[in-house]
């Protein structure tokens, strides 16, 4: 590599007027329409005049200073504020007279795919009030009964209020109005144009989901954008761990990616340009159609056509203005885009594309030059849509896949072929269904294939590590990020290499060898909403009993306190709120055995059977063992005794719950300085049972069970344990009361420091010879 050499340097894009502003608007309408959400509709009205006023006058001097990208900057965000103001005006207003209407039959357009969950479907749909307003509203469905696909239409009778406290946040994002549970649900048949689409849609998923394997489930996400089949498989958290979430993502906006990687395979193959412009024009049109076309969609494929014409013509000044273009349309027709997650991850990805591309590949070329042309424009086009779009997609997913580069160039000779096949199947199928079957095999067979390769990526030790890194941190990063790297451009030289290489394998290994071997002794309560979760570290040693049922919560958490590995997880029992989230730390946190009650290996019930299932699925069968009373589990400083139960008494119920004493030696003197009783869902009777056979006593850490149920303690069973600190692990505003006031006043009473997730968040209790220091993250 010749340090001096300059003549493959690409020469840094300029950023066109549109773009500027399309970047200041979209940045300014987020927001403005978030804080929104706490101004009074009048507030919002008289803000958006006045800064729709100071981009009139922002106008007329950029029209004197063109081409200065601050003041278009700066004329976009005034627009964007405007709308943002504009638009939360628009959304106080419909969400007041929303709480005026009576209950009335509705007729409801569903605005997405209707989502399964344990008590009935969601979705969001739009419906048409008697005043012709179009309101969107989000709709329970009773369990087992009708769930409308996109685009499908129906009458439902409906008491439409505004979003509840738990939702409203999630409503205001997406421009919900109101809440409603649909009763005595119509399905109605469509006869438009739109009708159309969603019919060959609907006929589309039959044919793919009659297959039933797990290919057929990715072709679904694939060509039609729907994530209904993939999410109940355990290959969606394979693409998660592998980087690859992108190519299955329902808003569409995987067609960024996998049509520029399929552009970089038709090119690699000496296909005539026009040939293959037309082929990804062609495939943009076949999901759109199988999709049936939703704005997200389209949206995505505005933004896909963007990144092609750069990829293919290389007039990215062009290219950066339509994808400009398509931010401010966007955004001015629908204010609530600014905050949609699906557009920003497509415009990043496609922003990151557009300009990054030549330098990206300009690096690679240095760094292996002898790698062929395919993989280089591959590897080019995941890391520059990434450096843009990837602080994002971390605070996202609560998790960094660190072999998401190699990922996508392994897997990508499959996407077109994939893809290809995927479309022509589900298109015959829905359009002359004795086609389907032998363009259906080929279709699955390289789907299942694609599995393959992405579970084969995703168990590469540490392929992803959690992350937590909040939203507007994230943003923060892209934008800082991205404009040092437009306004520096470093080229690649082999000193800057070599440094950049040294430096990263000084991060992993101080991050996954140095820095867990630096910890303490200490038990965490980990913050994971209306669920158990508590972390039993010392030095190298890591324990995790129960992870709650939110992934997201449990990888922040355990990223907030750098773990990396577990050397066992214990699950407490079946419930979902203790082991809901099992799964969901493959490929994230490297774990070595689950440990579940003895009894529940056997046990016939679906909560155990889905027990085994999920842990074996996390760490194999072989791996999965059965703990009783009197069995002994040793972590560092800790000494784990099983004290509950022996045998099941409630078929792997709460009464059933692993129960485990802590016995911590911090000082290594060979006598206990510290006890903790972790209690599982076990309630007083069964703590009375192990008081009375002496199993335990007097502790220093009591962690309540049953999330402070009512049902937890008695007076009699809290002067026995008398507790120094009592913690409680329990969501905010949870419908079942936990904590109970009769269970904190009884802790009260015999003096326990009672600690709460609701309210302080983590609760670190860190042992020493001299005492328990504890530091909230609240």
């Amino acid at each position: 590599m010749d340090e001096h050499s300059h003549a493959e340097d690409p020469i840094r894009p300029s950023i066109p007027p549109l773009l500027a502003v399309g970047l200041g608007l979209w940045a300014a309408c987020a927001a403005m329409f978030a804080v929104g959400r706490v101004q009074d509709m009048a507030v919002c009205v008289m803000e958006g005049v006045a800064f729709c006023a100071a981009a009139c006058g922002a106008m007329a001097f950029l029209w004197r200073f063109r081409g200065a990208l601050i003041w278009c900057v700066l004329t976009g965000a005034l627009a964007g504020a405007a709308c943002g103001c504009a638009g939360a005006a628009a959304l106080h207003t419909v969400q007041h007279d929303v709480a005026a209407q009576p209950a009335t039959i509705l007729r409801f357009e569903a605005l997405e795919d209707a989502t399964p969950g344990l008590y009935g479907s969601q979705g969001t749909a739009r419906a048409r009030l008697p005043d012709g307003r179009a309101v969107d509203v989000r709709l329970s469905f009773e369990k087992d009964s009708y769930a409308p696909r996109y685009g499908e239409v129906f009458e439902a009778a409906v008491s439409l209020a505004p979003p509840s406290e738990k939702s409203a946040d999630y409503c205001w994002r997406t421009g919900v109005a109101a809440e409603a549970r649909a009763r005595d649900v119509r399905p109605l048949e469509r006869t438009d144009a739109l009708g159309a689409l969603t019919s060959l849609r609907s006929r589309a998923l039959d044919v793919l989901s009659a297959q039933g394997s797990e290919g057929a489930a990715v072709l679904q996400a694939l060509v039609c954008g729907s994530r209904a089949a993939l999410n109940e498989t355990d290959i969606n958290q394979a693409f998660k761990v592998a980087g690859l979430a992108h190519l299955v993502a329902v808003s569409g906006a995987h067609l960024v990616i996998v049509c520029s990687l399929a552009a970089a395979v038709l090119r690699a193959l000496r296909a005539p340009r026009v040939f293959s412009i037309a082929a990804q024009v062609a495939f943009i049109l076949c999901f759109l159609a199988l999709s049936a076309a939703p704005v997200s969609a389209v949206r995505a494929a505005l933004m896909t056509l963007c990144g092609l014409g750069s990829f293919f013509a290389r007039r990215r000044s062009a290219s950066a203005s339509a994808l400009g273009a398509c931010m401010v349309g966007a955004v001015v027709l629908n204010p609530a885009t600014a905050l949609s997650v699906s557009f920003a991850l497509s415009a990043l990805s496609t922003l990151g594309i557009v300009l990054f591309v030549p330098l990206a590949s300009a690096w690679i070329r240095r760094c292996v030059p002898r790698l062929p042309r395919f993989a280089t424009d591959a590897l080019a086009l995941t890391v520059a849509s990434s450096v843009v779009a990837q602080p994002l997609a971390v605070a996202l997913f609560s998790q960094l896949s660190l072999i998401s580069p190699l990922a996508n160039v392994v897997t990508a000779p499959l996407f077109a072929p994939v893809c290809g096949l995927g479309l022509a199947a589900a298109l015959a199928g829905a359009l002359v269904p004795g086609a389907a079957p032998f363009l259906l095999v080929p279709a699955e067979g390289g789907a299942e294939a694609l599995c393959a390769l992405v579970r084969l990526v995703a168990e590469v030790p540490y392929a992803s590590i959690p992350v937590n890194l909040p939203l507007g941190v994230a943003f923060a990063l892209t934008v800082v990020g991205m404009v040092a790297l437009w306004v520096v451009w470093p080229q690649a030289r082999a000193r800057v290499v070599g440094v950049l290489a040294g430096v990263l394998v000084a991060v992993f290994a101080l991050v996954v060898i140095i820095i867990p071997r630096t910890a303490g002794n200490e038990i965490v309560m980990l913050d994971v909403g209306q669920g158990d979760a508590f972390l039993i570290r010392s030095g190298p040693a890591a324990v995790l009993v129960d992870t709650g049922n939110k992934d997201n919560l449990l990888r922040e958490a355990l990223a907030r306190h750098g773990v990396l590995h577990l050397d066992a997880l214990v699950i407490t029992h079946g419930d979902d709120d203790h082991c809901g989230s099992l799964e969901s730390l493959k490929g994230v946190v490297q774990v070595d055995s689950v440990l579940l009650a003895r009894d529940a290996l056997s046990c016939g019930c679906a909560a155990c059977a889905s027990l085994r299932t999920s842990a074996e699925a996390l760490v194999g069968e072989g791996n999965v063992e059965g703990l009783t009373a009197g069995d002994k589990i040793r972590a560092g400083a800790f000494n784990l005794d099983v004290v509950w139960p022996e045998h099941f008494q409630d078929e792997g119920g709460n009464a059933d719950s692993v129960c485990l004493l802590a016995r911590a030696d911090v000082d290594a003197d060979g006598v206990t300085d510290w006890t903790t009783l972790f209690t599982g869902d076990a309630e007083h009777d069964q703590l009375q049972e192990m008081v009375d056979k002496g199993s335990v006593g007097h502790v220093d850490v009591l962690k309540v069970g049953h999330h402070g149920s009512k049902n937890a303690l008695t007076p009699e069973l809290a002067q026995a344990l008398t507790p120094r600190l009592a913690l409680v692990s329990a969501g905010a505003g949870n419908r079942y009361g936990h904590p109970a006031p009769v269970t904190l006043e009884t802790l009260q009473e015999v003096g326990a420091q009672i600690l709460r997730t609701d309210e302080e968040g983590d609760v670190s209790c860190i042992l020493q010879p001299d005492g328990i220091r504890v530091e909230t993250l609240r």
